[in-house]
């Protein structure tokens, strides 16, 4: 079974989820959440296994004892995907309240970066509770047999990765190298809308070596000239001086994302 394919997953109790249940739970633990959250903030982390298991836990009251909420707040033991489909349902439930799904918005954050799959902190206030939205997930998807690497928010599951194929299918994703490099940047996100108009916005061009991408996209070819005159003044011999081309590729890397893909090194401006 592929990573973007939905996943078996356990009946539930009833027809829908007994969000009194996870609310009486969150009011009995209310304490040892408030602490484990604290600690999190303090030290400007995610929160601990323990405190995950205790929102799993909670989670697991408006799923049954056989969701795999209830799974991972008995043992700890379950996958970020599976896991993933049942807590996005509670998130998405217009009934739930801001303080439940705050507590996912944690649990969910602690699984992305126990699996290394999210870009952390980075686009958020560290000293603000963590949202399912404001984390990119590295996610794998097969489109037309190929498979590639894109970045979504957290709070997408199995049905919005699978509308988001569709529409790479559409886009020809495995002929376009360029845009798959784009879409294989951490910080960009695939369901940030026009995905094609963001990639024109950002392309910079395709390059078959750096240098080509220095002459491209710096002043190189200028700062050449000057030198060859400065030479020819001086009676510098040509052959005496060589360009470093270390230092002017760190330069334009703060400029611009150099992504090599596929023999060829494709930049995109930050």
């Amino acid at each position: 079974m592929s990573e973007y394919e939905p996943r078996p997953r356990p009946a539930r109790e009833g027809d829908g989820p007994d969000l009194r249940r996870l609310e009486v739970a969150r009011g009995r633990f209310h304490q040892y959440l408030d602490n484990g959250i604290a600690r999190a903030l303090e030290t400007q982390s995610e929160i601990d296994k323990p405190t995950a298991r205790c929102i799993a836990h909670v989670l697991g009251r408006a799923l049954g004892p056989e969701s795999l909420l209830a799974e991972y707040g008995r043992t700890g033991e379950g996958q970020y995907l599976d896991l993933r489909e049942e807590y996005l349902d509670l998130y998405t439930d217009e009934h739930i309240t801001a303080e439940s799904k705050q507590l996912i918005d944690w649990f969910g954050t602690f699984l992305i970066q126990r699996e290394k799959l999210g870009s952390g902190r980075q686009f958020m206030n560290e000293h603000l509770p963590p949202k399912l939205e404001q984390v990119l997930v590295r996610t794998g998807i097969t489109v037309h047999g190929q498979y590639i690497t894109v970045h979504i928010p957290g709070c997408y599951g199995d049905e919005a990765i699978e509308d988001l194929r569709a529409t790479l299918t559409d886009l020809q994703l495995p002929e376009d190298e360029a845009l798959q490099a784009f879409l294989a940047l951490p910080d960009v996100s695939a369901m940030s809308g026009d995905i094609m108009e963001s990639f024109h916005e950002s392309f910079a061009g395709s390059f078959h070596t750096e240098e080509d991408a220095l002459r491209a996209l710096s002043p190189l070819v200028e700062w050449e000239g000057s030198l060859a005159d400065w030479q020819i003044d001086n009676a510098v011999d040509p052959e005496s001086l060589e360009w470093n081309y270390a230092p002017l590729l760190e330069r334009l890397a703060e400029v611009y994302d150099l992504v090599p893909w596929k023999g060829a090194l494709h930049a995109f401006i930050k």
